[in-house]
């Protein structure tokens, strides 16, 4: 091999974080309002490239177009908000719920086997989905917990149905299977997330 030739194989890696900078970031070329901290301007684009990590690079591309007319000022070139890169990238691609930081946290912690123990996981994941937020009040509570009940009473029926050699509905088969899988997916994210925190707890 030729001196002065040879290539670290590491140094052609690229990160996540790297490939959401090529692809929108660095593109776009805004730039942060006068007075802004430098540390604090690279940090919130740190931020929201790891948070766009999840997007394909045709999504990413196509939200860059989204966003090149989208800047702050009367002249139009400062960095957007990132409340606007999150709405214009949910309309690209939406952000696949189990890793949306909030629910992760949620299911990480002690919520997570309470909802199992409970029965609300499905129903506490479908909250998720449509709030984007955790059933943290009372009021938002006792409503999963009675979805809940709704349906493994609903399960309970097909269920019977099928014991007693009655023939059931298809639509109610079809919503068995989909909640049969809904369930067997999060409960498998909630002990992949239980088996990391304790993993760490153990590692100190």
């Amino acid at each position: 091999m030729t001196a002065g030739m040879y290539t670290d194989p590491q140094a052609a890696v690229e990160t996540k974080r790297d490939r959401v900078r090529r692809l929108l970031l660095q593109p776009l070329e805004f730039r942060s309002k006068r007075g802004t901290d430098a540390a604090a301007a690279r940090q919130m684009l740190d931020g929201l490239a790891d948070e766009l990590a999840y997007m394909t690079d045709d999504n990413l591309v196509a939200l860059r177009g989204m966003l090149a007319s989208k800047g702050e000022g009367s002249s139009r070139c400062f960095w957007p908000s990132p409340a606007s890169f999150r709405a214009y990238a949910e309309m690209v691609q939406p952000r696949p719920l189990d890793e949306v930081p909030a629910l992760v946290r949620w299911f990480r912690s002690i919520e997570g086997p309470r909802a199992v123990a409970e029965g609300t996981l499905v129903e506490t994941f479908l909250w998720f989905e449509k709030k984007k937020a955790p059933p943290v009040t009372p009021q938002a509570r006792a409503l999963v917990a009675q979805k809940a009940q709704a349906n493994r009473r609903r399960l309970e029926v097909i269920g019977d149905r099928r014991k007693r050699e009655v023939l059931n509905d298809a639509n109610d088969l079809a919503w068995e299977r989909w909640y049969l899988d809904q369930r067997e997916r999060v409960e498998g994210l909630v002990e992949h997330l239980q088996d990391e925190k304790r993993e760490e707890e153990m590692a100190r």
